[in-house]
């Protein structure tokens, strides 16, 4: 059996995924521990041995979601040495999770404000702050060097965020644009609206195609497969 996929359907990553899909395709009130355990063919008992409450269960689903994204930032870090690119690659990385990792992206932002009235765990509250940080510390980086331009790192990390985020009200997988169209156009208008003028500035063109070759390459980006996503389908 591959690496990472459960060996059984009773396996947390199976239980889990199993939970997202439902989360993301319903919403997290309309979700029963029931449910779960019958796509899955378990007791609900099995279900709360793993787990207490739809609550943990939901802080996993963020966590591992938040984890999936800061394996992606890690390595643009590591392989991208300007902060134009950086930004474009993070713009993408979130764009692609909305087809890549969609259930888990869905569940998170459907029910983003749970974070805002402290319904999930204070880790994933924690997880959520610090990649804010990332995205406004790679802005302010590029405004240091002289490539960006912004009197307010933050309030154009959150544009970047409103603008990513919320792709999952008219975002579909099966639409005629694929995630990389659509990022080619969003990357072009955030930088055409940050990036300095001048020489010696790198190209977009190259910025976009750089920019989501690495996001590509970029390890632990994909939530793992297993027997959850195929018990989904034979509903």
């Amino acid at each position: 059996m591959a690496a990472g996929v459960p060996a059984r359907a009773s396996s947390r990553d199976a239980i889990l995924l199993v939970f997202a899909e439902l989360v993301a395709e319903r919403g997290y009130s309309d979700t029963s521990l029931s449910e779960v355990a019958g796509v899955l063919g378990l007791s609900k008992g099995t279900i709360v041995h793993h787990f207490t409450n739809k609550e943990q269960m939901l802080s996993e689903v963020h966590a591992a979601y938040f984890e999936r994204r800061f394996a992606e930032a890690s390595f643009i870090e590591d392989q991208l040495d300007d902060p134009v690119t950086e930004l474009a690659a993070v713009i993408y990385a979130l764009l692609a999770a909305h087809r890549d990792d969609r259930a888990a992206s869905l569940a998170f932002l459907r029910e983003f404000v749970r974070f805002v009235e402290g319904g999930l765990s204070e880790h994933v509250r924690e997880r959520r702050v610090a990649y804010r940080r990332l995205v406004v510390e790679i802005i302010a980086r590029g405004c240091e060097s002289g490539q960006l331009r912004t009197s307010d790192p933050l309030l154009s990390a959150m544009h970047v965020f409103g603008m990513c985020n919320y792709a999952w009200t008219w975002y579909r997988p099966a639409g005629r644009q694929t995630i990389e169209d659509i990022a080619d156009v969003l990357i072009r208008d955030v930088l055409n609206g940050l990036q300095a003028t001048g020489p010696g500035l790198p190209d977009l063109d190259t910025v976009v195609t750089t920019a989501i070759d690495t996001v590509r390459r970029a390890p632990g980006r994909l939530p793992p497969a297993n027997e959850a996503r195929r018990a989904m389908s034979a509903r």
